[in-house]
Parts: structure tokens; C-alpha cells; sequence
């Protein structure tokens, strides 16, 4: 079992690097901006398989666009069982643009599917997304989700680390130039700190729309 593990964790690794080195590459000659990501969460568990999360967002975006956002998020997580979770989020977009305030709401539900791979765990999660214009520029938008992550078990450590890939693709958009198309490369971990969880991570977004920025992405959160 050791030696399927450490070849699989091989692979995986190998494969995320190669894939970000290949991303890398090909955005030499397009932007690269960076971001900073905070989220604050707090959990009600009103049922055994049931999480209720209510989270407030600050995203401060980077480069020409400089569109930061408030966001309002209520999250819904109901185990199915042991690895199988299915997940209904709803979201409120308040985005400060230079001439005044956009709004959105978002809605997602999401599945993951988690494999015990010994002391480790790989998982993968399917979700559907839909956006809509409350005021403001922007279009109606829907995107499917694909995300596969591996988290490393490592021993006399709490900061396990988990590297995961995402791609994320519109099937409808109500104007074509703003359908989506990308594809994010990250690593991410999480501990319990003074009662709650702290969590941090980093993700590089490769966007496939000609002439579209690129993101490198700094994630900090924490959940009472």
C-alpha cells in the first residue's frame, strides 16, 4: 500500500506542476494580475448530516479591472454519507466599480465523492452554477464545475496539504463574449486555531478567452 501511494502521490504532483508550468508558459505574452481572497464563516449544525454556513467575502482584485467585492454567501451541506456530500450555496454580489455599485446573485449545488486512499484522501467534485444580473453591467451566465483534489496525510504535522485542479466552463451565457473558460491550479490547507479553523491557499487561474488576464490568487478564511 505504501509504495501504490507514494507512486500515485508522485503522479499527481508531477502532473499538477507540469500542467501550472504549461499554463505558465503560455500566459508570458498576456496579464497576470494578483488577488487577495478573505472569507469569514460561521457554522450552525442544526442536524447530525446537516452544516449550515453563513460566510461574508472581501475580494480584492488586482489589475486594470480593480472591481473589489463584497459578497453574502449561505451554504448548505448535507452528508449523504460517509463520502458522499451534496452541498446548495446561494450568493450576493456587491461589486465597486469607478461610476457606482454592481449586484448579482449567484446560485451552485455542488456534489463530492471522497476515496480513502489509506491515511490520505482523493476527492472529486461536480457542480452547476447560475448567475444573474440584479443591476449593473455583466451577463446571465451558467457554468459547469469540475474540481479533483488530493490531500497528503502528514505525520506530526495539522497543516495537511491538499493540491487540487478546477475547471470551470459556461453552457449558457446570455451574451457569447462573456461565457466563461478556465481552469485553476492550487494548493490549499486548513487547522484548528483559537476555537475555530484558519485556512489558507494559493491558486493560479488560467482564463482560455483570447486577450482575457490571468490570476494569481491568495486565499485566507476562518470558521468559527
Amino acid at each position: 500500500m505504501s509504495f501504490m501511494k507514494s507512486r500515485f502521490l508522485l503522479v499527481v504532483l508531477f502532473g499538477f506542476c507540469g500542467s501550472f508550468l504549461l499554463a505558465q508558459s503560455e500566459d508570458t505574452v498576456s496579464t497576470i494580475n494578483p488577488r487577495l481572497w478573505t472569507k469569514v464563516t460561521y457554522r450552525f449544525k442544526p442536524a447530525k448530516k446537516l452544516n449550515i454556513d453563513v460566510s461574508a467575502l472581501y475580494r480584492d482584485e488586482g489589475g486594470d479591472e480593480g472591481k473589489n467585492s463584497l459578497i453574502s454567501e449561505i451554504q448548505f451541506n448535507l452528508e449523504q454519507s460517509k463520502t458522499l456530500t451534496i452541498a446548495t450555496e446561494f450568493r450576493h454580489y456587491s461589486i465597486f466599480v469607478v461610476d457606482g455599485l454592481d449586484q448579482r446573485w449567484r446560485a451552485r449545488v455542488s456534489a463530492t465523492k471522497s476515496f480513502d486512499i489509506g491515511k490520505d484522501d482523493f476527492s472529486i467534485r461536480l457542480g452547476a452554477q447560475h448567475r444573474e444580473i440584479i443591476s449593473g453591467g455583466g451577463s446571465a451566465r451558467a457554468d459547469a464545475r469540475f474540481r479533483g483534489s488530493y490531500t497528503k496525510s502528514i505525520k506530526n504535522w495539522k497543516w495537511d496539504p491538499t493540491i487540487y485542479s478546477e475547471y470551470i466552463g459556461s453552457f449558457y451565457s446570455e451574451k457569447p463574449d462573456k461565457q466563461s473558460s478556465r481552469l485553476r491550479l492550487g494548493i490549499e490547507t486548513d487547522n484548528k486555531v483559537i476555537g475555530g479553523k484558519l485556512s489558507v491557499g494559493y491558486f493560479y487561474q488560467h482564463d482560455f478567452r483570447e486577450s482575457a488576464a490571468h490570476y494569481n490568487t491568495l486565499s485566507i478564511g476562518y470558521r468559527f
